[in-house]
């Protein structure tokens, strides 16, 4: 884990803190660990969705043209022909 050199505070209700200090007392570490492990895990699965997701619009496999020619299309299609 890199180092720790930025604090962040967050305001839990008491049940969420007591059922933290729980999984924390059973995973044997602190509170603050498994908060940022939470975090990393969020971030991470948020980062292969998007990956995912730009995959499966690669598959289609749909016709593209060069960037300009796309951009005219786009702004007709928008009412704004340029």
């Amino acid at each position: 884990m890199s180092q720790l050199t930025e604090r962040l505070e967050i305001r839990v209700p008491a049940h969420t803190l007591k059922m933290l200090r729980e999984e924390a007392d059973r995973r044997g570490t602190s509170v603050a660990r498994l908060v940022r492990e939470a975090i990393e895990a969020r971030l991470q699965h948020d980062r292969e969705a998007r990956l995912q997701a730009a995959q499966a619009l690669f598959r289609v496999g749909a016709p593209v043209a060069d960037w300009p020619h796309m951009e005219q299309e786009i702004a007709e299609a928008r009412g704004r022909a340029d």
